[in-house]
């Protein structure tokens, strides 16, 4: 019986450190001029004019200002003095449900009569204990698509022009991410900061190429 008890505390232990060690599964993709440098001042600004004024925005913008000035910006607070404009958007998609089965894994034991013949019933000499799936439950599990862009983008680039100006109205961008989380987290804020975490690491990125990630997440969700 010792034995028994040493496997179930040994399947505690491992139970609970999995539980633990949860993480993100996020996808990044980055492209940015051929001479982009990750300095000069900077203002960051939703794409979405009503998120401006929004608490949820104002939590962000300040998560996104300090992963820019870690790799080489100078944060302004006044658009009309930036060389640069950082331009945030963010969302989640409806969800997508489906059906899993899931294994639930649970001890059996075997016996033995007199011959030594297995047997499934009680009352005989016990063997040793063997381990399958005894059920697989359906349940539904809907997973959320969040995604989050950044564009950098020259200031000067969205001031108003003269009608003979060519290209006008057109924002010149130097960077652009993309970063996004396939999950069962239905709310932005709860996965926002593995996602910056996503996009910041090993910033500027490779140019053009998608690159895979998993972070840690210590939140709740």
């Amino acid at each position: 019986m010792k034995y028994l008890h040493r496997f179930a505390l040994l399947s505690l232990i491992l139970f609970i450190s999995a539980c633990s060690t949860l993480k993100i599964d996020t996808k990044t993709t980055a492209f940015y001029q051929q001479n982009y440098s990750s300095s000069g001042n900077i203002f960051v600004v939703s794409a979405d004019i009503d998120k401006n004024n929004s608490l949820e925005f104002a939590n962000y913008k300040k998560k996104i200002e300090t992963q820019l000035a870690m790799v080489g910006y100078s944060i302004v607070n006044n658009a009309n003095t930036a060389q640069y404009i950082a331009i945030v958007a963010y969302g989640i998609d409806n969800g997508k449900t489906s059906v899993v089965l899931t294994p639930i894994f649970g001890p059996y034991a075997f016996y033995t009569d007199e011959d030594d013949k297995r047997s499934a019933f009680p009352g005989r000499r016990y063997v040793m204990p063997q381990y399958a799936a005894t059920s697989n439950p359906a349940s539904l599990i809907t997973l959320y698509t969040i995604s989050f862009a950044l564009d950098i983008v020259e200031a000067e680039s969205l001031k108003p022009r003269t009608l003979s100006t060519d290209n006008k109205n057109q924002a010149k961008k130097v960077y652009e991410s993309r970063v996004k989380s396939i999950g069962e987290c239905d709310v932005i804020a709860g996965v926002f900061d593995q996602l910056l975490a996503a996009m910041f690491k090993d910033f500027p990125g490779e140019n053009g190429k998608t690159k895979a990630q998993t972070i840690r997440y210590e939140g709740e969700c």
